[in-house]
């Protein structure tokens, strides 16, 4: 890295990132942190717009994406996107989850590694660039988008149907990398790898389907279980085989595993079942279509050879750009100059990840077809009780961003 952020600049961050976390935003909170941020930044003489979430799928009123825009258009585009929406707080907290309690080089709370860490490193290094630089050859873009947490992620539909990015060089998303690499397939060492450690570069990501399965049975009185076909009992046995169905997967390698989220069927009667549903979520690696996941479940349901009828249902989505489709970049131009700011694990050898995780990374990569990355601050129990974010991380974020971006602008 260059000069990396002043000693002053790097406890502001910090502060910031706690102030971030120390506001609810998941979506039941409203837009209080996005209002906290568009204050933030026309304080640093910014001067960052709201943009009205609409959809004909869902309905968010009263809430916005906020986007940023800076320099003079004469030279490379960058995106840099972040969401500022959590998850709600659920279970039991040792540590309160919006106090950011800082602890041991972690700052703990409700959303602070996914990705109020990543959303303080993103916002904070446009302020340090426009600190260093009075005049910007090119265009940096800077969107935090709501939604990513809630259904569809209308926040980044949003924005992607409202500017074009297609000319863009690089879109860069700071999500929490290394955990969202954990046990994903590197490209520079073609092998998964078990604990990546910070920094950590994803170039590409799997997609994802969910599937209704429905099992239509023969009702029969509990005592008389012959009498009956079970329901719940042939899903189980579907459910069994998808699960050991899962040989290998990775999008560069294999095919996508299926995870069963859900099941419903039966009551508190002395019945047989006679239905049973399923939710099974499909990841899709390259090449992977909708068609042939189906024609795999059948195959696996027809091999069982069941008492029940089924039926493999697509789940609803809204429409087909909502998809989370998977893609891949292996190379790019600006991919290649910020991954050779970031240090070699051993000579010429700076790790590329795919990740078997989704979000608003593949609308952004699949729908403007711009090289997308993801690279953000670690930490751990995202979506749990006592999230944290390594606070160093953060730091060391932003050092990267502001010394990528004074060098290609």
């Amino acid at each position: 890295m260059g000069d990396g952020l002043s000693a002053t600049e790097t406890e502001e961050l910090v502060d910031f990132a706690k102030d971030l976390i120390r506001i609810p935003s998941s979506v039941k909170d409203g837009d209080e942190i996005y209002e906290f941020v568009k204050s933030y930044l026309e304080k640093r003489g910014l001067r960052p717009a709201f943009q009205s979430i609409r959809s004909s799928y869902i309905d968010y009123p009263g809430y916005s994406n906020l986007c940023l825009k800076i320099g003079n258009g004469k030279g490379p585009k960058i995106m840099l996107n972040c969401h500022l929406d959590t998850v709600m707080e659920q279970g039991n907290w040792f540590y309160p989850p919006f106090e950011a309690h800082e602890e041991d080089g972690k700052i703990f709370g409700l959303g602070a590694a996914d990705m109020k860490g990543g959303c303080a490193a993103a916002i904070y290094s446009i302020g340090a660039l426009a600190n260093r630089k009075k005049e910007i050859n090119g265009e940096l873009f800077l969107s935090c988008v709501f939604g990513e947490e809630a259904p569809f992620s209308l926040g980044t539909d949003t924005l992607l149907r409202e500017f074009d990015f297609k000319n863009y060089d690089l879109i860069i998303v700071t999500e929490p990398s290394p955990l969202l690499a954990i046990n994903d397939f590197c490209f520079v060492h073609k092998k998964l790898h078990k604990n990546p450690k910070f920094p950590v570069t994803i170039i590409g990501a799997e997609g994802r389907i969910l599937f209704e399965i429905e099992f239509f049975g023969k009702s029969a009185h509990a005592s008389h279980p012959s009498q009956g076909v079970n329901a719940i009992q042939d899903a189980a046995r579907v459910v069994e085989q998808l699960t050991n169905f899962d040989l290998f997967s990775s999008i560069k390698m294999g095919r996508g595993h299926y995870v069963v989220i859900n099941i419903e069927g039966g009551d508190q009667s002395f019945t047989v079942p006679s239905y049973c549903k399923i939710y099974v979520n499909r990841q899709l690696t390259l090449g992977e279509t909708q068609k042939m996941v189906t024609d795999e479940i059948n195959k696996i349901i027809r091999t069982l050879r069941l008492k029940s009828n089924v039926r493999v249902l697509k789940r609803y989505s809204p429409a087909p750009e909502l998809e989370y489709r998977p893609y891949v970049f292996e190379e790019s131009e600006y991919i290649v100059r910020f991954m050779k700011r970031l240090p070699e694990l051993n000579p010429g050898k700076r790790c590329r990840f795919t990740t078997s995780s989704v979000g608003d990374f593949n609308l952004f990569a699949t729908r403007t077809g711009v090289p997308t990355i993801v690279f953000g601050p670690g930490g751990g129990y995202i979506h749990s009780p006592n999230e944290f974010v390594f606070k160093d991380e953060i730091v060391n974020t932003a050092n990267y961003l502001v010394d990528f971006f004074l060098e290609v602008f």
